[in-house]
């Protein structure tokens, strides 16, 4: 009850400004909001986006930026609704991965391999990343580019920052886009992203951006927005920012014995000690062996033995009741940094395993 109340009260504030932009999702596209004429913003706002403007100023941001975005800026109520129902959270493992997963994407991706392939290899090359997980990333977050990308970043992650839920790290990203914009790395029509802020093809935050996008093509701007060899070496340097091992693969879909789903499952410190980037996710569990877990009984899908290499491996349980889950290595873990859920990681590794062979 105490979060429909804070929700209530949040979402209150927001019926008296002006709501605009229609609103894209990385999957589907909802109907556009209806365009309200911009009255004097709500006085409360305002004063927010004064402070906003002293701090900026403080952090170098030049007045002219500022004078170009700030004014602009509206709180979007859809954010705010988007930001309480993500996916990842409401829906089940099976719903997840067969809609990001879809038969579209595989075919798709399998043609993107192709036609874009010296790009990819060129960007996995320079950061040591294996190509068809820079697609699979690109093809989870865009549809390989195909999903527009209509939000105001600026107003995205602006509405997130007044709302108090995440107020600081969204404020931090607020300033980020505002130091894109002063640097000139982007014009300010090009600061398009999703509902929550993340831009460009890869879908990077803005404070990301700047940590990892990557000049790939040299024309003197990470562009990750419309050039292909900057939105897939910006990934890849992502990755590889966060130990991505490219003599190693995401993980695989296993059956365990009966009763498996219970029985295998432990806490972290019940096993091997995990590296440094797989140590922070200890819901992941307890962290073994491949050739352990073989001996536990876990097989392939297809009933046959685990591969004969001696790798660190953790377990994840999806849906309940199946007998089934996923044995996932270290990269696993890299690609969480990407986005911190194991159905999207999951999803990540199913599809680039299938649209393409090493």
């Amino acid at each position: 009850m105490h979060k429909r109340r804070v929700l209530k009260s949040v979402l209150g504030i927001f019926l008296s400004l002006t709501v605009s932009h229609a609103s894209f999702a990385s999957d589907d596209a909802a109907p556009a909001a209806a365009a309200v004429p911009q009255p004097a913003q709500d006085a409360a706002f305002k004063s927010w986006l004064e402070g906003v403007r002293t701090e900026a100023l403080e952090r170098g941001i030049k007045a002219d930026t500022l004078d170009q975005v700030l004014p602009t800026i509206v709180p979007v109520e859809r954010v705010i609704k988007r930001d309480r129902n993500q996916p990842e959270v409401k829906q089940t493992y099976a719903l997840y991965l067969k809609s990001r997963v879809s038969d579209w994407r595989k075919e798709k991706g399998a043609l993107m391999m192709k036609e874009h392939g010296e790009a990819l290899r060129s960007a996995g090359e320079r950061f040591g990343v294996q190509p068809r997980f820079i697609a699979a990333i690109w093809g989870i977050e865009t549809n390989y580019g195909t999903v527009p990308l209509s939000y105001s970043v600026f107003d995205a992650v602006a509405t997130l920052a007044y709302d108090k839920r995440r107020a600081t790290r969204f404020r931090r990203e607020l300033f980020a886009a505002l130091e894109i914009l002063d640097k000139g790395y982007a014009e300010f029509d090009l600061m398009k992203g999703s509902w929550a802020g993340a831009m460009g093809q890869p879908q990077f935050m803005p404070e990301s951006y700047l940590k990892f996008a990557v000049d790939h093509d040299g024309d003197g701007s990470p562009n990750i927005w419309t050039s292909k060899p900057d939105v897939f070496a910006s990934i890849a340097h992502y990755l590889n920012s966060y130990g991505w091992q490219d003599d190693q693969t995401w993980g695989r879909k296993v059956k365990l014995p009966k009763g498996g789903e219970a029985s295998l499952q432990g806490a972290q410190t019940d096993g091997l000690k995990p590296d440094s980037w797989c140590a922070a996710y200890k819901s992941m569990g307890v962290w073994r062996d491949l050739q352990d877990w073989q001996a536990l009984g876990v097989r392939r899908l297809n009933g046959k033995d685990l591969p004969p290499r001696s790798i660190p491996a953790a377990l994840i349980v999806g849906d309940e009741g199946d007998d089934e889950g996923y044995l996932v290595y270290r990269n696993f873990c890299s690609v969480m940094r990407y986005n911190p859920s194991f159905k999207y990681a999951l999803a990540v590794g199913l599809l680039s395993d299938v649209i393409a062979k090493d």
